[in-house]
């Protein structure tokens, strides 16, 4: 299934991005290079010899009050110095450059190291890893969104409605698990509940050999805490029972070092972990997939 999005990103004219770089943001045009397209158009250049990111969208995927909600919520992250992908703003000021026909571009300095993907055994990286989170949860406690913005963040809860029809024609096994999920999120408690990150996996995450620092908000939402710690731990989905736990010990450590919530909630990552493969899986079934690559996580529980 073609989505209008990527019809938009392949008619993007790759050869204005020069001046975009050029004129709006001071950089060298020499230094571009192509990171990726497979969601927003990426490029990394330099400017007076440090590195950034040119992120270009359109607003068939994020339009522009969703991705200037999210610019706000990043900007407050790296005012609160949580570790994070600083956005920076162009020579006019501001944090998102509307572009011709749709498209918009912002920026934000590189953030040194590798992806932790290739850190995923490393039990010091992991509570490193945790202390980074909980202090992006203590910062988004104190976050305020625009109450008369024209985009409200989303909740967990619209999401799940949202598959409701996806899995209503999928197995009966799969309208089963939806079933008892939806009973045991309505009866979750409503603390510990505020906007995360929304995709916190290794990919979205920089570690620099000290620190992990998270970039790529497209997803924020309105879920409980331990979501995000739930999205993080689903990597270790291919190791043992007490190679997950071990990791989780070490992540939660770092975790609570900076941001306090109920010990409760780790009992409960068996359910988040099967919460979040259903809507991933269903996702995809919604942009063209199949219910027959379905995961394993889907239809079983899986301990932590």
């Amino acid at each position: 299934m073609i989505t209008d999005w990527q019809r938009a990103r392949d008619r993007f004219n790759h050869q204005t991005v020069p001046a975009i770089v050029r004129d709006l943001y001071r950089g060298d045009p020499a230094t571009l290079r192509l990171i990726s397209q497979d969601y927003n158009i990426v490029y990394r250049f330099e400017a007076a010899g440090r590195g950034y990111y040119l992120r270009l969208c359109h607003a068939s995927l994020h339009p522009l009050p969703e991705a200037r909600a999210v610019m706000r919520f990043l900007r407050f992250l790296a005012a609160e110095n949580v570790p994070v992908g600083a956005p920076v703003a162009s020579v006019n000021g501001v944090y998102i450059e509307t572009l011709a026909d749709g498209y918009y571009a912002a920026a934000q300095v590189e953030a040194p190291g590798i992806n932790l993907e290739r850190h995923l055994l490393d039990l010091s990286v992991y509570q490193a890893w945790g202390r980074s989170l909980g202090k992006l949860h203590a910062a988004s406690r104190r976050f305020q969104p625009e109450s008369a913005s024209d985009y409200q963040f989303p909740s967990v809860q619209q999401f799940w409605r949202n598959i409701e029809p996806t899995v209503r024609a999928s197995a009966p096994e799969i309208q089963r698990v939806y079933a008892e999920l939806t009973d045991w999120m309505g009866s979750l408690p409503g603390h510990d509940y505020g906007l995360i990150h929304g995709d916190y996996r290794p990919g979205n995450v920089i570690w620099d050999g000290a620190i992990a620092r998270t970039i790529d908000f497209d997803e924020p939402n309105f879920h409980w805490y331990i979501a995000d710690v739930c999205r993080a731990l689903l990597e270790l989905h291919d190791q043992p029972l007490a190679a997950r736990r071990k990791h989780r010990e070490a992540f939660m450590r770092g975790y609570l070092s900076e941001h306090q919530i109920d010990d409760w909630w780790v009992g409960q990552l068996p359910y988040f972990a099967q919460h979040r493969a259903l809507l991933m899986q269903a996702w995809d079934v919604q942009e063209g997939g199949d219910w027959s690559g379905v995961l394993e996580w889907v239809l079983n529980r899986v301990g932590w």
